[in-house]
């Protein structure tokens, strides 16, 4: 597919030239497009891509395309020549348009004026092979970036695609929008399926900051569903969207109506949906008709259904030998193996009827073995997951389709060899990492960004590069990245702080139903942050995200009990909140249920639990663990005071970065007390003590110590006045 669109920028082959053109192109997108004209290696095509999005005329796109429909049509009927048009304005109005260039190329090249058709011919070159970049199309990731859908026919027809339809895919709830188009190639006569993403085009329509226009739902209500009047991928999406509210009446009729404006896809839509049992016009005996009417128009994935459908005798007689034929005739116009993967998985599916384990790994092995790369990586990761089955096994599978090429493998091998970090694992992990990175693949990049955040690997530290990755995972619809640009928008790092973006970040990902982003939300909530400040929203968010097992949810809204904020004061309801985050895992839920039980009336009080979460958070490598056992014991809360086992306490948690412990031991060892006094490990403990935190009285009494370099005891017991020992 890729090789077949590379030909469209050879279709005009000619060397750049230095042309003349005396109309001043004031707009800075129409100064750039001269420069492109004249000399295209000078211009990037994202710088390109970017300036035109900005520019006034990306809202004009449509008006513009239909003046120049109207133009060619007016040359087609011969009421004018095309030496009549003006092609200046026309190209001008449509500057990252394909055609109008190309029909501008043409016209001048049949008048003889070869300097203004070298021109647009330049144009033409650099925007067409600009789309394809290092894209393949094959995937949502890789998807080909456009402005308009007629963009994408365009690049499709010129390439030498018969297009067969178009349909819609959402990203994650809506969130994202790709139209794909299943096309046959003229040559082989192979059928594909290539993507196409113009959502940076539509969030400029929209007035909305990229990639957050989902949120509202305003990629559906105010693109699609205005569209689906005259478009029939556009019907075809709202009959998907009821579908999947299970509004299964109003679904059928969407599928019906597309189906009737000329959608081929939107059969096997309604078939699945008759299949399911859900048609209120189809009997089960008559979804067959509608995967043939798919098949007929020319979508041979229609066959692999037909083919599921004889073989499990769901809806039709059961037909062995008819179901092999069908499965062989689709596999013809495939790649090798995926006729048998897409069978898998359908016996693999609950969507029609019972799963069919053993056929679907029979047909994954089977799809495998003719070298399809997805059930290769299906088949190693089995293995990696099993314990049943030798490891030995895996890497071979894997790197079978490693050597394909194919992105999720690259990525999964990588990672698999970083986390046995030999060196030679190391090396050959890293360079299949970058491969499936620059091939877009999200979670490739993700990692990717976390090793040049970190600097892992050896790798220098590399904080552009890794905000890059991690907005490219983003964007691409990969909760963890959306997650992790919410917290960099938050916090600050690698970019400036923005709670707005960080908020819309964490719902996009919440939106996918991931719960530390959901938690973040409540968190943004009840401080106001991205949003107006709202605790009892805040509580609600919590609940459902501590309802899915969110440990961190379950901790903030036990605080939020304890604190009565959102809520009435309830110790009853925080406890067992914080015990639930607690048993989750939440050090800090430990923490805080110790002094709970520490500190509370006595209906609550109860020094040997205080203790237990306070052992339990230090098993887990909680400085606070430590801290607070360390006052137990110095204080004798419970149990016998014992000043050598909390200096030994205080130590751990110093070594863990607390700089209240640091501070203690600085005292200790400034005073004498249950250890020798030593005014040199006092300093150090002291210096210690300021480094890890960001108290200012600290900093202030260094300072005071450093100018009369000697920190005496008399100076420290006054900071341990001024400083509070609660935690």
């Amino acid at each position: 597919m890729k090789k077949c669109l590379l030909i469209l920028s050879a279709l005009l082959l000619a060397s750049c030239s230095t042309q003349t053109v005396t109309t001043a192109l004031e707009d800075p997108l129409l100064s750039l497009t001269r420069q492109v004209a004249q000399s295209p290696d000078s211009v990037s095509f994202a710088s390109y891509w970017e300036a035109y999005l900005e520019s006034p005329q990306s809202l004009k796109t449509v008006t513009a395309q239909a003046q120049y429909l109207e133009a060619m049509a007016s040359v087609e009927s011969g009421k004018k020549t095309c030496e009549e048009i003006n092609w200046q304005q026309i190209t001008q109005q449509n500057t990252f348009s394909l055609l109008p260039h190309l029909s501008a190329t043409e016209c001048y090249e049949t008048l003889g004026k070869t300097e203004l058709a070298l021109f647009h011919q330049n144009i033409f070159n650099f925007i067409a092979t600009g789309i394809l970049g290092k894209r393949s199309g094959d995937t949502y990731y890789s998807a080909y970036e456009i402005a308009s859908w007629g963009d994408a026919e365009d690049l499709l027809t010129l390439s030498g695609y018969e297009i067969i339809d178009s349909y819609f895919e959402f990203a994650e709830s809506r969130n994202g929008l790709y139209r794909i188009y299943n096309v046959r190639t003229q040559g082989n006569n192979k059928v594909a399926k290539i993507y196409f993403d113009n959502s940076r085009f539509l969030h400029r329509l929209l007035a909305v900051e990229h990639p957050f226009a989902g949120l509202s739902d305003a990629l559906y209500r105010e693109i699609l569903q205005p569209l689906a009047n005259s478009d029939y991928a556009a019907r075809h999406a709202v009959g998907q969207v009821y579908h999947a509210e299970e509004e299964f009446q109003k679904a059928e009729q969407a599928y019906l109506d597309a189906i009737g404006m000329g959608s081929v896809t939107a059969n096997i839509s309604l078939g699945k949906l008759c299949l399911a049992g859900r048609s209120t016009r189809f009997s089960q005996s008559e979804c067959a008709q509608l995967f043939v009417s798919a098949s007929d128009l020319g979508l041979e994935e229609a066959k692999i259904v037909l083919a599921y459908m004889a073989l499990t005798g769901l809806g039709i007689e059961a037909d062995p030998t008819l179901a092999e034929q069908l499965l062989n005739s689709a596999a013809v116009s495939m790649p090798p193996g995926q006729a048998e993967y897409e069978m898998a998985l359908l016996m693999a599916s609950t969507e029609f009827t019972n799963s069919r384990e053993k056929l679907a790994q029979d047909f994954r092995q089977l799809s495998a073995s003719k070298g399809y790369p997805p059930a290769q990586l299906a088949l190693a990761l089995d293995r990696l997951s099993s314990d049943q089955k030798p490891l030995e096994d895996f890497e071979p599978f894997i790197q079978q389709a490693v050597d394909t090429n194919f992105p999720p493998a690259q990525f999964f091998y990588a990672r698999y060899l970083l986390k046995q970090k030999g060196e030679h694992s190391v090396k050959t992990g890293l360079a299949l990492l970058d491969k499936a990175a620059s091939a877009n693949f999200p979670p490739a990049l993700n990692l990717r960004a976390r090793i040049a955040e970190a600097g892992l690997f050896e790798r220098k530290i590399d904080t552009a590069q890794a905000l890059r990755d991690y907005e490219a995972a983003a964007v691409r619809w990969y909760p963890p990245a959306q997650l992790h640009m919410g917290i960099l928008n938050s916090t600050g790092r690698l970019t400036a702080t923005n709670h707005d973006i960080a908020y819309g970040w964490y719902a996009l990902c919440a939106k996918a139903n991931n719960l530390d982003c959901i938690t973040n939300l409540g968190y943004a909530t009840a401080l106001g942050r991205g949003v107006e400040q709202n605790y009892p929203r805040a509580v609600e968010i919590y609940q459902y995200a501590s309802a899915q097992g969110s440990a961190r949810a379950s901790y903030n809204l036990g605080q939020l009990y304890r604190l009565g904020q959102g809520v009435s004061r309830n110790l009853e309801q925080a406890i067992e909140y914080l015990t639930q985050a607690a048993e989750g895992g939440s050090t800090d839920a430990m923490n805080a249920l110790g002094l709970v039980y520490l500190n509370s009336a006595p209906e609550f009080h109860s020094y040997s639990k205080a203790l237990s979460w306070f052992e339990r958070a230090a098993e887990n490598n909680s400085r606070y663990g430590y801290f607070n056992q360390a006052r137990m014991y110095e204080q004798g809360l419970g149990v016998e005071n014992d000043p050598s086992r909390a200096l030994a306490h205080y130590r751990k948690a110093s070594d863990l970065g607390h700089d209240i412990a640091s501070l203690k031991l600085a005292q200790a060892y400034s005073s004498g007390e249950a250890v020798d006094k030593d005014p040199k490990m006092a300093a150090h403990f002291f210096k210690l003590s300021a480094e890890q935190g960001n108290d200012g009285k600290i900093k202030r009494a260094l300072e005071m110590c450093q100018e009369s370099q000697n920190c005496i005891e008399r100076n420290l017991d006054r900071i341990f006045n001024l400083l509070s020992s609660e935690e």
